[in-house]
């Protein structure tokens, strides 16, 4: 037999965790801001056009009084929309997730490839861990970069 406070004990826990484990992550403050292309950070609505001129242009950053810093690598992870059928041959939009990193502010020749022929409105890249380096010459993390596809 256990205890009574033991299991008021051990249900406090139980609900902690829970509370704990699901509350937000408070917003993280950046140093630096990046721009894909140089012109477009935070999140954007890009038509597929526009993305696919902008992807040929390297990653900046800039800081809270808009000088540029050199980004020196970053992670990037394309959602791919795509129609598919179920098991009943009912249509299905299903997401399909590819992700890489880089060391350098551009894409790959693989990746601008990549998208020239496959991107499609309603597809969403995220370019996220974002390094560049600051004034001082140390790594900073940038702020990650949304961009949804019309």
């Amino acid at each position: 037999m256990v205890p009574k406070h033991f299991k008021w004990a051990f249900s406090l826990l139980l609900v902690s965790i829970m509370v704990f484990s699901f509350a937000p992550i408070a917003n993280k403050k950046y140093k630096y801001k990046a721009y894909f292309g140089c012109h477009y950070s935070d999140v954007v609505t890009l038509d597929v056009n526009a993305f696919k001129e902008f992807m040929k242009i390297p990653f900046c950053a800039k800081d809270s009084m808009n000088n540029f810093y050199k980004v020196k690598g970053f992670e990037i992870v394309y959602a791919e929309r795509g129609l598919y059928q179920d098991d009943e041959g009912l249509p299905i939009v299903y997401t399909d997730y590819t992700s890489d990193k880089f060391i350098n502010d551009t894409l790959t020749t693989y990746w601008k490839h990549l998208f020239s022929e496959r991107i499609y409105k309603g597809d969403t890249i995220f370019f996220e861990n974002i390094i560049c380096a600051g004034y001082d010459n140390k790594h900073y993390e940038c702020k990650p970069i949304k961009i949804i596809l019309k």
